[in-house]
């Protein structure tokens, strides 16, 4: 059973810096999951008002911001053409948003937030201090980011928007 774990372990990675980053993506997505429970097709997919995110919807975004950061910022690489294409919908959303309306299951949806935070934590092991503290010319013309604030700003991303999923619940129970 899944539960939340109320310390961060230190001394597993190779900076302490790296096992902060870890204990807090984990536990981000451990209730992110656990805010899932028991959700069904229809309540995935339901729409305030056309245009609006779906749970589901902002699901799909959660795994490919995080997929999008994973390779951008952490393995240093752009998109492949094959890649941009499957996650521009999720990143963008917007027009987009009818191409994740897919009457998927609550499972499909916890199966990629499971695998994708994997390969976020597995990338994670490769990493230094001089990595997490590296200057990224992004965000900021002047001073740029780093990958600490890049990763925090990727955990911040998604505790918004499981807000978002949260008033969508609300919102459906009282339609």
């Amino acid at each position: 059973m899944l539960k939340r774990a109320f310390n961060i372990e230190f001394g597993k990675l190779s900076d302490h810096s790296l096992d902060y980053i870890q204990g807090i993506l984990q536990d981000t997505r451990i209730t992110t999951i656990l805010s899932l429970k028991n959700l069904s097709v229809e309540e995935l997919d339901w729409q305030y008002k056309e245009g609006w995110n779906t749970i589901g919807a902002l699901l799909s975004h959660i795994v490919g911001i995080e997929t999008y950061f994973r390779i951008e910022f952490v393995e240093g690489r752009k998109l492949t053409d094959e890649e941009n294409e499957r996650w521009t919908p999720a990143l963008d959303m917007g027009v987009h948003l009818p191409k994740l309306i897919i009457r998927q299951p609550v499972e499909d949806y916890v199966a990629q937030l499971t695998e994708s935070r994997e390969l976020m934590l597995d990338a994670l092991t490769k990493l230094t201090h001089e990595d997490l503290i590296r200057r990224i010319d992004d965000y900021d013309d002047e001073t740029g980011c780093n990958l600490a604030w890049v990763l925090y700003h990727m955990a911040e991303d998604e505790i918004y928007h499981r807000g978002q999923i949260s008033m969508i619940r609300k919102l459906y129970k009282d339609r």
